[in-house]
């Protein structure tokens, strides 16, 4: 009886829309599967266990992974998160408007930092991960423009940590910024992308 041999899929088990963006401009063959875990869970634990942030944003990624490597443990499972924290306090994003302006007021004049962890399972085991920490500075920023650059995006604002994508209307906040636009968006893709050469599923 012939075996029927599995090509193995490279899947983001991720909802995020930016990063299935980063990937497909990037003409990166993927499917994307939803991946429910308990974030809040796992932020408080590490927070109890006295994990950095980075540590967290590594679980977080991994434990995405680990539930979709379950579903298909034939394939090559991408799990990304990312995380902010300025002046040691970590960063979710904003549940409302004034929420949204309240971060804002926070990390204005500051320097923060945006740890986007990525990692790739396969048959239910770790086989490469990476965590990169892209550090932004943000500008003083006055109260009647915090309030005309929420007005403009509205709930936008609220889908996004730190209240901006930096890729569009949120570039005004800055006064510099040390890290790729990749990673800053949510996935550190050229570290991937050498680990998919490195694997054979990109042409090297």
């Amino acid at each position: 009886m012939n075996k029927v041999i599995h090509t193995p899929t490279l899947i983001l088990a991720s909802q995020s829309s930016s990063r299935a963006k980063i990937l497909k401009n990037a003409d990166i063959f993927f499917k994307a599967v939803p991946s429910a875990v308990d974030e809040g869970e796992i932020k408080s634990r590490a927070k109890g266990k006295g994990w950095s942030i980075q540590e967290t944003a590594l679980e977080l990624a991994r434990a995405k992974a680990r539930v979709v490597t379950q579903i298909y443990p034939q394939d090559y499972i991408i799990g990304a998160d990312q995380m902010m924290q300025c002046d040691g306090r970590w960063f979710d994003k904003a549940a409302s408007l004034q929420e949204a302006k309240d971060q804002l007021r926070f990390i204005q004049a500051k320097l923060h930092t945006l740890p986007s962890a990525c990692v790739i399972f396969r048959q239910g085991q770790e086989i490469w991960s990476t965590v990169v920490t892209p550090e932004l500075a943000v500008r003083p920023l006055s109260d009647a423009f915090i309030d005309a650059y929420v007005a403009r995006l509205g709930d936008e604002i609220l889908r996004s940590v730190g209240c901006y994508q930096v890729e569009g209307l949120g570039a005004q906040l800055f006064e510099e910024i040390k890290g790729d636009i990749f990673t800053i968006m949510g996935l550190p893709l050229l570290s991937l992308m050498a680990e998919l050469r490195r694997l054979g599923i990109l042409m090297s």
